[in-house]
């Protein structure tokens, strides 16, 4: 996948014919994009303009979002209709993440629109090429985008990491409190002052994750004090600290600030190590409760009767809750990934497959081992132990000199630990690995899991 760097520049101005351009937005274009943002984004065509996602629209084209600028907009204009509209649109973050402990950047698309009148014309394809030219330019080793199902697939996306998964706590399930006494945990809102502990809280998985977002001070800044400032429209969540009786910190939520139906979300919750998950938890779907009759429904008037903890497929609150006071469940959907360059993922990762080599029963090993990926495919070459080359290769003309097999958006899976070797083997029947391949690649690439906040 080679994406065009001419279109990555502020500049740019493409003819896409049928007097449509492709260019970056500037903030002149707020409203425009809000608007169109605004009317693709409905349920149906006789709603009104989607007005939260015209809110968000100008909190990101403000100048001051930590992850995107007025200038992160792709956007296809009609130049030849009257009043020349804006009639496709996405944006680009710029993230940084961890691959067990390295770091790259990230660029995400987002706020995907097309006007319906636009549509099928190749529009969102342009616009794509677009975003990953400015993301390779800005070295940016891989793009991420919770999306649509199958769609992205088109653009060089696969489903590789966990997205969500949830476990829910009807609210006529929580226990009644001490009645003559007062709660040993409670919440309150997060201030400027507690950065430094939500920054060493949300790191605690840090070390067990394969990928992993990074967060900033500035990041946990603007969360905290920023959007606070902001009207109810336009907030998706706050930060509030777990406290104890007497004050002090062991935990953080990030909580919704608005709903959308019966039930609250809470997008991220951890706790000091030491803390007791069993003896917080209670306390914390109580205050919870009380803190969600509060939390305005943007879709009507129906009060809150569920708390949706959405903390991924596997967490300690989850252990501790068990599924009589948690008994509903949604399975995570999941993040796709691109990776454009996957021969420069790899040396970029070279230190990680050498660890994990390093600690495994093939210690000290010294070959090569042959990948085809049926449209091209890699050589990684080691020498005790260290991975000296990471190159193309080609299958000759004749012969079988590939030692393993698999289409190469697969192996995105593999790459981030999203699925083992076996499970792809078992599932794909262009998945194939020859004995001591199939053992070299589950060392290399063994199934982990990752943390990445949406």
């Amino acid at each position: 996948m080679r994406d065009d760097p001419t279109l990555a520049d502020a500049t740019m101005q493409r003819d896409l014919g049928d007097g449509l351009t492709l260019r970056w937005s500037t903030a002149a274009d707020t409203e425009a994009i809000a608007a169109l943002l605004g009317s693709v984004h409905r349920t149906n065509a006789d709603e009104p303009p989607n007005l939260t996602i015209g809110a968000r629209t100008r909190m990101l084209m403000h100048g001051d979002w930590p992850t995107m600028g007025p200038g992160d907009f792709a956007v296809v204009q009609a130049t030849a209709q009257a009043g020349q509209p804006l009639v496709a649109c996405a944006c680009l973050w710029h993230h940084t993440w961890e691959y067990a402990g390295i770091p790259l950047g990230v660029g995400r698309p987002e706020y995907v629109a097309t006007d319906a009148a636009f549509r099928r014309k190749g529009l969102v394809r342009a616009i794509f090429a677009a975003l990953h030219a400015r993301s390779a330019a800005e070295g940016q080793t891989i793009q991420a985008i919770t999306g649509i199902y199958s769609f992205y697939r088109q653009f060089g996306y696969e489903y590789a990491l966990d997205l969500d998964g949830l476990r829910g706590v009807y609210l006529v399930q929580i226990p009644p409190g001490p009645v003559d006494a007062s709660e040993p945990f409670g919440l309150r809102a997060a201030t400027v002052k507690d950065i430094r502990a939500l920054m060493a809280l949300h790191a605690q998985r840090r070390a067990d994750a394969l990928l992993w977002s990074v967060h900033t001070a500035e990041e946990w800044r603007f969360t905290i004090v920023e959007l606070a400032e902001m009207g109810t429209i336009e907030k998706v969540g706050m930060l509030q600290m777990i406290v104890d009786g007497a004050g002090a910190v062991v935990g953080y939520i990030h909580v919704a600030k608005r709903r959308w139906d019966a039930h609250l979300s809470v997008f991220e919750c951890e706790v000091t190590p030491g803390t007791n998950w069993k003896a917080v938890a209670l306390p914390l779907l109580r205050a919870l409760a009380i803190y969600g009759q509060t939390v305005p429904n943007m879709e009507g008037d129906e009060p809150i009767n569920r708390i949706d903890f959405r903390l991924g497929q596997a967490h300690p609150l989850y252990d501790v809750l068990g599924p009589t006071l948690a008994p509903y469940h949604e399975p995570a959907y999941a993040w796709y990934i691109r990776v454009a360059d996957p021969l420069g993922f790899l040396r970029r990762i070279a230190p990680v497959l050498e660890r994990r080599l390093a600690a495994s029963a093939m210690v000290g090993f010294t070959g090569t081992l042959k990948l085809d990926w049926y449209r091209g495919g890699v050589q990684f070459t080691f020498a005790a132990g260290k991975l000296s080359g990471v190159e193309p290769w080609q299958p000759p003309l004749y012969g079988e000199e590939a030692n393993a097999g698999c289409p190469i958006l697969v192996f995105t899976q593999l790459l981030c630990g999203y699925r083992t070797l076996a499970e792809l083997c078992a599932a794909f029947p262009d998945v194939w690995a020859q004995d001591e391949a199939r053992l070299l690649l589950g060392i290399l690439f063994p199934r982990q899991a990752s943390y990445i906040i949406d």
